[in-house]
Formats: structure tokens, sequence, C-alpha cells
């Protein structure tokens, strides 16, 4: 079974691993891996594998049939090959810093507003969150923007542990996605700001709130009944 490292250090760059499948000599599988597989509506890592003195470009991560599958730019790598993996880290920060943003906006939609995030994409340009809520309005919008802003200079502590599905479940405000725990699984991820939000989630992050930078609105869309889609950027 491939080890998913990033679940338990985010923060880990480098890593020492074996194949142990090659799929039409470009889709590989190691025994532990530290990229983190588009999923989630976040994109994935990229970085590379090295081979002695040979080094495969790492340009996308999936996860199939739950493996992790790293799709590498060259033939060449085979069973039973030792590696060394390197995160693209300035592209993995990016999006950290991007899903934890997405965190503090959808507690701040949740605890005030009641609305829940029924869609949402991540990428290293902007993030995409849709919410559930009845009215378009752009000021009450933009006013929970302000108050997440206010959230991040708080600059809360970000932490990261597993809860069973029965304690999940029986706090109704853990949840903040519209379609509701996944099923059939029993132990689940907890992202944790201190003080302020925890939601499951199987994603990487921050360590604490002021790594994110500032949210702005890049753009308001309303997308029919009971969906307002929040495009956002953080700065600097």
């Amino acid at each position: 079974m491939d080890e998913a490292i990033y679940l338990t250090d985010m923060f880990q760059k480098e890593f020492e691993a074996e194949v142990v499948s090659v799929n039409e000599d470009k889709f590989i599988v190691l025994n532990q891996t530290a990229f983190y597989p588009k999923s989630g509506g976040v994109a994935n890592d990229q970085g590379i594998l090295i081979r002695d003195n040979d080094e495969f470009n790492v340009v996308y991560v999936g996860k199939f049939s739950g493996k992790i599958s790293h799709e590498v730019d060259k033939p060449g790598l085979k069973v039973g090959d030792k590696i060394i993996g390197k995160i693209d880290w300035k592209r993995r920060y990016t999006l950290m810093r991007y899903h934890t943003a997405a965190h503090v906006l959808s507690g701040a939609f949740y605890h005030n507003l009641k609305a829940k995030i029924t869609g949402n994409e991540i990428s290293i340009d902007q993030g995409r969150i849709d919410f559930n809520l009845e009215n378009f309005d752009r000021a009450l919008i933009e006013q929970e923007v302000e108050n997440s802003n206010k959230i991040i200079i708080k600059d809360y502590s970000v932490d990261v542990y597993t809860l069973d599905r029965r304690s999940v479940e029986e706090d109704p405000d853990l949840t903040k996605l519209a379609m509701g725990l996944p099923k059939n699984i029993q132990e689940l991820r907890i992202v944790d700001i201190k003080n302020f939000d925890r939601q499951p989630d199987g994603g990487c992050h921050v360590k604490s709130l002021k790594e994110i930078g500032n949210i702005k609105i890049k753009k308001l869309v309303n997308k029919g009944k009971n969906n307002r889609r929040l495009y956002f950027t953080i700065e600097p």
C-alpha cells in the first residue's frame, strides 16, 4: 500500500521511495510519496523523481483505484528502482495558502450565514468557492471576506488530527460541505483552525493563518438558485 506522507507531514519537501508499479512507461506508483494528488478540488503537486543521475519530471499526480499515480515526462523507471522525490515547493506552498484561505472563508460564511460549500476549485492562480446562499448579495459576501481577513490577522494555529465518524456526525458544525460526509469512511482527518473552525479534509495546509496573506475578491458570480460563486486571490 502506498503511504501518503503529506497526510502527516505537509511540509516534507523530499523523500526516498521505491517504484512498485509502472504503467504505459509513464504512470508510476511508489511505496510512499509526499506528492499530493489532484483531489477535493485542489490541484496536484508537481516536481521530480530522481534515480541515480537521471531526473523524471512529475507533470501530474492523481489517485486511481486507491493508488497515487505520478505521471512522468519520459520512460525509463522500472519496478524496484530506488528514487528520491522532490516536491516543487513554491507550487505546493502556494496551494497550501489558498487551501487554508478557503477554509477560513468557508468557516466565516458558515458561522455567520449558515452557508455551506457546494463546490470549489483551487489552483496556483486563484481559488473558487460556491456557497448555497439564498440571495446574491454582494455587500454581504464582501463583508464575509473582510471578516475572513480579520480572522487571518489573528494568526490562529492550524492543527491536523483524526476523529471517528461518530464524533464528527455528533457535531453538525464540523461539516461545511452541502453534500455531507463521504460514505464508508470511519476515520476522518480534521483540519482545525484553533479558536475558529474545524472541518474534515484530506489536503495540505499552512501552520498558522498569517502565512496565507490577504484574501482579495477577484469576481462574484450568480450561478442561479441558492448558488453564489466567489473567485478570490491571495496577496502578497
